[in-house]
């Protein structure tokens, strides 16, 4: 070889690493760029993005030049971060994860005079769960898919959960397997309850999943990762977990596989069927699944959702089984990909109490460290780590959970979440890699989330700092009524874990306990409607996020009254006064009639745009129809008729107000009044057997519901608060 040709050999082959290192950040500030585009066009004549310091742990700065805003930092994620920041802090608006909420900036983007440093003191920042699949991105296309992964990264995730399109993957794995399309898709469940499939709870309910939901999530799944990934985000993947169809147990009858106990009220019919992680099928199925998903979804996805005994007990209760189970499920994996991280809820262990500390160090603490990543689901309540030695050193991530099912119920106790996340960082500075949002549904908490988030970033100021911003960022402007507003909701009524959904939403009952629903009982609701006057006072903005806090605070504080009725009329029934339990429905199907009305003011609380984006799944009537019935299962029969998670979704929707939660509400007070006026005892059995009908006809029958908002939210939520709570009148 000529030495001139050797020499530049030499020389590519030392300079092939920078050309590479340079080609992915471009690509990096690209994906920035189009995120800033989307958002605004003059946003992205403005800004400039550099990536700096790639091998450096997460920073971002900002900082104007030349009379545009430049913006550094070491990955993309880090960049989408501090234009995040921007937007809140110096634009003072808030970017919604609803593609249907516009993004209006000022109209001279303000351009800071100092340059603004933040770095991350925490190296994940989690988002999304299981349930969050069955509650609130069902029926979720990729423009809509386009502006969450976009509010993920403006508030710094970078590990997201990615179950779409897992079971186009199974599809192959079980053909290769010996069954045939029909068993395949006759063991998935329906679109919304897919995540309890996919979390080894329940088989067939809903089924046979349609053709066109297995070609549509799997086009959707492929752009999800690319997005995700172009913008930093770690997508988290599935794996094998032992779950197989039953149909699998005729083709393979030496192999060692057991029907689990039935779920949550659900027939035996619709229970699992586990294979053992010992038996020599469990390793072949895992390397087929992990192959055909890195063909399908791509390669470079390392981290996988591995929960192998959610709200499902063990086939042992035992130390050694459970160790063995967990360690064959971790070699699997990793024979298939060598850098595989294994992702575990700690759901199982709040949830049931047979895990004692002995069997929960059997389980976790034998995977090599870090290999596993706890995820401490349900911090707010409960933080499993204080009870398992900072789960027995292995890595965790200290997780808000907030929401359940969905429920449109105000909560998010900040000050305790802030004290936790403080303490955490000093009980566990090792072992605590990072923090997330495990909501089930979006909810309308959605600035409790973006707290939690930001607590992986360094701090300027504390949380009253914070909540002022928050409170600018909703209206467009500093406001010292909505400032005042947003301060007395963190002080007053932002307190203690709110699970459940209001009474409203509950199946009408003498005795107060319904399941899913609770009296509000950690604030007074007088705090919250100071805080709604507080808001209305304010000048009135056109801000999105302005006019959803309108619908809210006033929704809530009125289903709060509603309460306070609810337990006049016990009152009025123990004490056989027909004419107050009269008074009383007239008042409280009113305040229904009223919320329906002004929830109907935005597209959030619209049932109809839940049917319709659900029916648009369907490639002819019949699918439409299938598409429509599993949404409104969803939200309110849950499962079987008359089982156990009726009403667990609950939400004060336009549309499932007034035509579903009304209706039980006036038979029951109609028929606890005339039970009253003849001097007999309420028929309760009569009763839940009517409901229990009318709820499964309800959500088998289609009906055309508003799917566009009517009214302005500002003026419903003044004429509410006039209409019920003039100045000079008390508050129940």
């Amino acid at each position: 070889m000529r030495p001139r040709k050797a020499a530049l050999l030499i020389s590519l082959f030392f300079l092939f690493p920078f050309l590479f290192i340079s080609c992915n950040g471009q690509k990096s500030v690209r994906a920035v760029e189009e995120l800033a585009c989307r958002i605004s066009p003059e946003l992205a004549e403005t800004a400039v993005f550099r990536i700096i310091d790639r091998d450096s742990s997460d920073y971002y700065r900002f900082f104007s030049e030349k009379n545009r805003i430049v913006f550094e930092g070491n990955n993309a994620n880090s960049l989408a971060k501090g234009l995040g920041d921007y937007l809140k802090d110096f634009c003072r608006v808030t970017v919604t994860p609803y593609r249907r909420d516009r993004v209006e900036l000022p109209a001279e983007l303000p351009l800071p005079s100092d340059t603004v440093t933040v770095r991350a003191i925490m190296k994940d920042r989690f988002f999304l769960n299981y349930c969050t699949f069955g509650y609130s991105l069902n029926w979720f296309k990729w423009e809509d898919w386009e502006r969450l992964i976009d509010w993920m990264a403006l508030n710094g995730v970078n590990m997201a959960m990615a179950n779409t399109g897992q079971e186009s993957v199974w599809m192959n794995v079980w053909k290769e397997y010996g069954l045939d399309e029909s068993q395949i898709r006759e063991y998935f469940t329906g679109p919304s309850y897919l995540a309890w499939h996919r979390m080894v709870n329940i088989d067939k309910w809903g089924s046979p999943l349609p053709y066109s939901w297995l070609d549509g999530q799997c086009k959707l799944q492929k752009k999800i990762i690319s997005r995700e990934k172009s913008l930093g985000i770690d997508p988290i993947l599935s794996c094998f977990t032992g779950h197989v169809p039953e149909a699998l147990k005729k083709i393979w009858p030496d192999a060692d596989i057991n029907r689990l106990r039935a779920w949550s009220g659900f027939g035996e019919e619709f229970s699992v069927w586990q294979l053992s992680a010992s038996d020599e099928l469990y390793g072949r199925i895992q390397k087929s699944f992990l192959k055909e998903q890195k063909r399908m979804y791509g390669q470079d996805c390392h981290i996988y959702a591995i929960d192998l005994f959610n709200e499902v007990e063990p086939l042992k209760w035992d130390a050694d089984y459970l160790k063995e189970t967990a360690l064959l499920t971790y070699r699997t994996i990793s024979e298939v990909d060598k850098d595989a991280i294994w992702l575990q809820m700690s759901w199982l262990f709040f949830h049931n109490r047979r895990w004692t500390p002995e069997l929960i160090e059997a389980y976790i603490s034998h995977i090599p460290k870090g290999r596993l990543v706890m995820l401490d689901y349900f911090c707010d309540q409960t933080e499993i780590y204080r009870k398992t030695d900072n789960f027995y050193g292995q890595d965790f991530i200290w997780s808000f959970l907030g929401n359940f099912g969905g429920r449109t119920v105000i909560n998010g106790d900040l000050k305790s979440i802030g004290q936790k996340l403080d303490s955490v960082v000093v009980r566990a500075p090792k072992e605590c890699v990072g923090v997330g949002c495990t909501l089930e549904g979006l909810g309308v908490n959605m600035s409790a989330c973006e707290y939690v988030l930001s607590r992986g970033w360094e701090r300027n100021g504390d949380d009253s700092l914070w909540i002022e911003k928050l409170a600018d960022r909703h209206i467009g402007y500093p406001d010292a009524k909505n400032r005042q507003a947003w301060a007395t909701l963190y002080g007053k009524v932002l307190k203690g874990v709110m699970r459940f959904g209001t009474f409203m939403t509950a199946r009408p009952s003498l005795t107060p306990k319904a399941r899913w629903s609770r009296k509000y009982d950690f604030y007074d609701n007088r705090d919250l409607l100071e805080a709604w006057r507080l808001l209305i006072s304010a000048k009135p903005s056109d801000s999105p996020a302005y006019r959803f806090d309108c619908v809210n605070f006033a929704r809530q504080c009125l289903s709060n009254h509603f309460a306070s009725l609810y337990f006049e009329v016990l009152e009025a029934y123990s004490s056989r006064d027909a004419d107050r339990i009269a008074g009383c429905r007239r008042e409280m199907l009113e305040i229904i009639s009223d919320i329906d009305t002004l929830v109907g003011s935005d597209s959030y609380f619209l049932l109809g745009k839940w049917i319709e984006d659900a029916r648009s799944w369907g490639i002819n009537a019949e699918e439409k129809n299938y598409y429509e019935t599993d949404a409104r299962r969803i939200l309110t029969t849950w499962g079987e008729k008359g089982r156990m998670l009726v009403d667990y979704a609950n939400r004060e929707y336009n549309g499932l107000l007034s035509t579903y939660y009304a209706p039980r509400w006036e038979k029951f007070l109609t028929m606890l009044e005339n039970d009253v006026r003849a001097g007999r005892p309420f028929d309760e059995e009569a009763f839940l057997e009517w409901s229990t009908s009318f709820e499964w006809d309800w959500a088998t029958m289609p009906y055309k519901f508003r799917s566009r908002p009517e009214g302005d939210p500002y003026s419903l939520s003044r004429e509410m608060l006039e209409k019920y709570f003039p100045s000079d009148v008390g508050i129940q």
